[in-house]
């Protein structure tokens, strides 16, 4: 208390211009008594060192005053979460549970005037805690959280979406209207270091088609062979046909006979009028229509382009009307290579004649949504360099 009253003693003395002798009115801060300065007085700053025993205490009130606060939040918490604990999670009798089901809007109502009343009395009760300051508390806690959930969901999202493409690659390269895939490559050939001894020639015979969708009128047809990574390899057209024709044709594509995943389509189409620069011109066609329909809409002009070459992607590989179609799973196309070895058809060099073109040499499958194709599927000698 000797610092204290010295303390006193310099500040009454030292103050400003004023007399020495000028008594002035005190006011108690912190637990100090300052002279009270009248207003216009000539005043000069004195630095006066001031013990720190005090100001812990502050902190410790304070510290006790936040404790409280939290205290209170958690036990509003804690009532409102007493349901589900009680009712979902079964710890509590049945017939507690009952009555807590039946009388759960009373809860509610009788909770909400616990929780409101509690409040009020913590800031009632605390000197340094006001209603205002609290409500700004929460906002701020609340807007901290809602920024870190938001950079988590858009790392989520973005791993999410990543993965989503990978896994729907196929998907999403169909609905643009590829039906070949587009990167011609997977995780198998980055293990072999993408050596070709794993695949094997195989020779696939179409001999005819028949019961194929009706037409108003006759049409040119030709199929379209998509195997894995081989280039898609087509037929010649067959003009005036209308739901059947003969075909006679061979392909000769790379199979790996231990991959599951591979799958044999062969599609049967319609020649359409439009030709294959048409096609290639849709995509920059799109992206000028939908750069200039960016500029009036909200999209912009570089949404626009992007949506425009989607668009005409699509729009330029789905050309050619599909008439039917079959896919052969990979244990299919080793079933009908089995069969074609056990047949033991020896004699290669005439197997486009007339003679082998029977139904003893080919095998009857169904098309999407009708008609039957027979085919063939063999295994080719390698080739020696």
């Amino acid at each position: 208390m000797a610092s204290f009253a010295a303390a006193e003693k310099a500040i009454e003395s030292n103050l400003g211009h004023a007399a020495p002798e000028t008594t002035l009115p005190l006011s108690a801060q912190v637990g100090w008594n300052f002279p009270v300065i009248p207003e216009g007085a000539e005043t000069t700053i004195i630095p006066v060192a001031f013990p720190v025993d005090s100001l812990p205490k502050e902190k410790q009130a304070r510290l006790v005053q936040e404790m409280e606060i939290f205290a209170v939040l958690g036990l509003a918490l804690m009532i409102w979460m007493l349901p589900f604990f009680f009712i979902n999670r079964g710890l509590c009798c049945r017939c507690f549970q009952r009555c807590l089901s039946r009388h759960l809007s009373c809860y509610f109502c009788l909770g909400l005037l616990f929780v409101v009343s509690a409040v009020s009395f913590m800031v009632a009760k605390e000197p340094d805690v006001n209603a205002n300051d609290l409500f700004f508390k929460l906002v701020e806690v609340l807007e901290f959280f809602s920024e870190k959930l938001s950079q988590i969901l858009m790392q989520v999202t973005l791993v999410l979406g990543i993965l989503v493409a990978v896994l729907m690659r196929k998907k999403i390269v169909s609905l643009l209207g590829y039906d070949s895939q587009i990167v011609r490559a997977d995780l198998k050939d980055v293990l072999t270091l993408f050596q070709a001894q794993r695949f094997s020639p195989i020779e696939v015979t179409l001999w005819k088609v028949s019961g194929l969708p009706a037409a108003f009128s006759t049409r040119t047809l030709f199929v379209r062979m998509l195997l894995g990574y081989n280039e898609p390899q087509h037929s010649r057209p067959h003009n005036g046909r209308t739901d059947s024709m003969v075909l006679r044709e061979t392909f000769q594509l790379n199979y790996d006979p231990e991959d599951e995943t591979q799958q044999l389509s062969i599609v049967i189409k319609q020649q359409e009028l439009v030709g294959n620069a048409v096609s290639q011109l849709a995509p920059v066609a799109g992206a000028l229509v939908g750069a200039a329909g960016g500029l009036v809409t909200p999209l912009g002009p570089t949404a626009g382009a992007g949506l425009g070459v989607v668009t005409g992607v699509g729009a330029a590989n789905s050309l050619g009307v599909e008439v039917a179609r079959v896919d052969l799973s990979s244990a299919m196309v080793n079933r009908l290579r089995n069969a074609a070895r056990g047949a033991q058809v020896t004699d290669r060099s005439r197997l486009g004649t007339a003679r082998h073109f029977n139904d003893e040499n080919f095998a009857k499958v169904d098309l999407v949504p009708q008609g039957q194709l027979w085919l063939s599927i063999e295994d080719v000698a390698h080739e020696v360099p």
